[in-house]
């Protein structure tokens, strides 16, 4: 096994295991129970990742510094997934390879599940005494931007607005829903390891690149994808105005891989202890779950 595949292996695990420890400790609700069916038992962890490989630039003991808001960060992913999957959004039967959580608790239930992770990132963030109170504080003050972001990214993909210039609004759409919490994952690991501003600008820059790579692909798992490989049934996005429908599988595919250089140009400027974080954007796609 190699360094990357070691390192996303041992990160995968870790925020597992943190996260049942996290949630379990919250009490046995049936909000609880939700929120652990939405975000434990799948995903690549992908964003836990980019945050852990970005604060490893800057400090070596950063997978214990930052697992607590790696944590957080795929808490947010994940009530954005549950939020995602709600009738009055994509309405999607299935997530991760099981039915998505309407399907499996009371509407009410999973309108509340999301706000009790949303939450309990928060709070795992901002309660942990290995960074600096400052640096905890400018880490919360990331995430809430980035939830902003995602939220208006969110209602650019629901009402697909006409535009002058269509594919400007699809990619301003994929840099807030998708973009946004790579990017500020990344600023948030270097933050919490003490990065200097212009460096956590370059691994911003570079994971909002990374992002919108993911975006690109995810959007030709729709088309080519099946529910084995990537835990959701395809074809959710016919009808949107997605990289699909403005230039086809293989251009696609080409666009996805030059975000993907664009992300490792901005990396440019660290040494070998970016390495990992290089890796990660090598290789980050969107099979298997």
């Amino acid at each position: 096994m190699n360094t990357f595949e070691a390192f996303k292996k041992r990160v995968r695990q870790s925020v597992e295991q943190r996260l049942e420890e996290i949630l379990s400790a919250k009490g046995d609700t049936e909000v609880c129970r939700a929120a652990k069916y939405g975000v434990l038992g799948g995903g690549h962890r992908w964003r836990a990742t980019v945050t852990i490989a970005a604060g490893s630039i800057f400090d070596r003991n950063a997978m214990t510094i930052c697992l607590p808001v790696a944590c957080g960060v795929e808490m947010a992913h994940g009530a954005s997934l549950l939020l995602d999957d709600l009738p009055s959004m994509d309405d999607a039967d299935y997530r991760r390879g099981k039915p998505s959580a309407h399907l499996v608790f009371p509407a009410w239930v999973v309108h509340l599940a999301p706000m009790f992770l949303i939450n309990t990132a928060y709070l795992v963030a901002l309660d942990n005494p290995l960074a600096a109170p400052e640096r905890r504080l400018a880490g919360a003050i990331e995430m809430s931007n980035a939830a902003l972001l995602m939220i208006e990214g969110q209602e650019i993909d629901l009402s697909q607005p006409q535009s002058d210039d269509e594919q400007a609004t699809m990619l301003r759409c994929y840099r807030r829903k998708s973009g946004a919490l790579y990017a500020s994952a990344a600023r948030v690991g270097a933050t919490f390891c003490g990065a200097v501003e212009e460096d956590r600008t370059a691994v911003y820059e570079a994971c909002m690149n990374l992002g919108l790579s993911y975006q690109y692909l995810d959007d030709v798992a729709d088309v080519e994808a099946g529910l084995g490989e990537v835990g959701k049934v395809p074809g959710n996005d016919v009808g949107k105005r997605t990289a699909i429908h403005f230039f086809g599988v293989g251009d696609t595919k080409i666009e996805a891989k030059r975000y993907q250089e664009i992300a490792l140009s901005y990396l440019d400027r660290f040494g070998p202890e970016a390495e990992i974080l290089r890796s990660l954007t090598r290789h980050a796609s969107w099979a298997p779950i």
